[in-house]
């Protein structure tokens, strides 16, 4: 009898042997990874700019795959700034055995970060962090989800601040006039720009009486300015005798435009500035 009971008890223990090394066992081995390769920021200007995750996509199996669809998370300084589900119109193909690089842009606009994370407003710099879910099919229909999680930082960009001289009139006749154009840059950035070319064009009650580049390759520092002094000749038969008479007033209004793309620590910013004011003449004693 005890032989009975020992050989009919060996299944069970063996059973239950089975049972344990399944609940023990780890999860199954996914045939695709997903990892980052490095982080980019383009597109900056004061209305914000675009995070770029740049990954690759392994496939070690012989299989081929399809990306077809994924949704992420964007969290800013531990807020939730936004979410998004979407499938692709045209799948990328993940073939076997090889790896794939694919970008993953995340477009942050500052006036909507501001106001569904208040906490960003005022910094240097902010904190986001991206998680979310890809998804792969095979040629059966098979799908394979993979995790992802990125980080990175961007900055938190501040327009540049125009001031305007009064115009400085050398010499004024009836045919022409000779003045300095003087404007004043401030940064009030964490971080140092140095400009490349600065197109400007200047304007008087609706019309352009000066326009031009100048050479780029001046920094302003983080909190700090630069002036710019531009000597400038008018020639009242090309621009009109109406600009004869403005010049006779004590001040005009004025508007000065300001383009140009400038390096920072954080990539290339561009730089679209305007600034509207009434401009004081001074004009020869």
């Amino acid at each position: 009898m005890n032989i009975c009971m020992t050989r009919r008890a060996l299944p069970v223990f063996g059973l239950l042997a089975l049972a344990a090394a399944v609940t023990a066992s780890p999860p199954a081995r996914k045939n695709i990874t997903v990892t980052l390769e490095r982080k980019e920021i383009r597109d900056l200007d004061a209305s914000g700019l675009i995070l770029v995750f740049f990954l690759e996509l392994a496939n070690s199996s012989r299989t081929g795959y399809s990306f077809s669809e994924y949704d992420y998370r964007v969290v800013v300084e531990g807020a939730d700034y936004f979410a998004l589900k979407t499938g692709l119109e045209s799948p990328i193909p993940v073939a076997g055995e090889a790896a794939t690089r694919i970008s993953l842009p995340v477009k942050i606009t500052y006036a909507d970060l501001f106001e569904r994370v208040p906490a960003a407003a005022g910094l240097p710099k902010a904190s986001c962090y991206v998680t979310g879910l890809m998804i792969f099919t095979d040629s059966r229909g098979r799908l394979e989800k993979i995790p992802f999680a990125f980080s990175g930082d961007f900055p938190v960009f501040e327009d540049l601040e125009v001031e305007v001289k009064p115009l400085d009139i050398k010499t004024l006749t009836i045919g022409g006039a000779e003045f300095t154009l003087s404007f004043t840059l401030r940064n009030k950035n964490s971080f140092g720009l140095t400009l490349g070319p600065l197109a400007y064009k200047l304007e008087v009650e609706g019309r352009a009486i000066a326009e031009g580049t100048l050479a780029g390759g001046k920094t302003i520092e983080s909190r700090a300015e630069l002036t710019f002094s531009l000597p400038l000749m008018l020639d009242f038969f090309e621009v009109g005798r109406e600009v004869f008479e403005i010049f006779q007033k004590p001040s005009a209004a004025g508007r000065l435009s300001l383009e140009s793309r400038s390096e920072s620590t954080w990539g290339v910013f561009k730089l679209s500035l305007a600034k509207t004011a009434d401009i004081p003449f001074l004009r020869p004693q």
